[in-house]
């Protein structure tokens, strides 16, 4: 049986209606994420800083997802410090961040002794804000 023209329109409309509704859920679902996944980091940095286990962790794809977009690590050799930009890695992002510290080498001390030293993995960190130019500041 066809439908009148204004049985039509209603389902037009309610259909136009559950896809906005739908694209609003969306936003706010990934809202969620985020949320959850910073706490994720959080934590993990917490248990790092005190000197809790590395395992487990949180994956690389949701420390990007959050912002954390750098690894700090410290080779315990010669203590340098250096900071791994999480996105470029050739790694599986899926893979929980813990499981870098099997690949990740101190180049100073392979260069220096031939020895593959592994570093620490210390904490998470997002980038810091670029700090604003003389030039940029607004002028009077």
């Amino acid at each position: 049986m066809p439908l009148s023209g204004g049985d039509r329109k209603h389902y037009a409309r309610e259909l136009a209606r559950i896809e906005r509704l739908h694209a609003d859920l969306e936003k706010r679902m990934a809202a969620a994420y985020e949320v959850a996944h910073r706490l994720a980091c959080e934590e993990w940095n917490a248990r790092q800083f005190i000197g809790g286990n590395a395992d487990p962790s949180p994956a690389i794809a949701a420390a990007v997802q959050a912002r954390y977009t750098l690894l700090e690590v410290k080779c315990g050799t010669c203590g340098r410090s250096e900071r791994v930009y999480l996105p470029d890695l050739v790694w599986p992002s899926d893979k929980p961040i813990h499981t870098l510290a099997k690949v990740l080498f101190c180049r100073p001390c392979r260069a220096a002794t031939g020895a593959t030293r592994r570093p620490n993995l210390v904490a998470l960190c997002m980038p810091s804000e670029p700090t604003p130019s003389p030039a940029a500041v607004g002028r009077r």
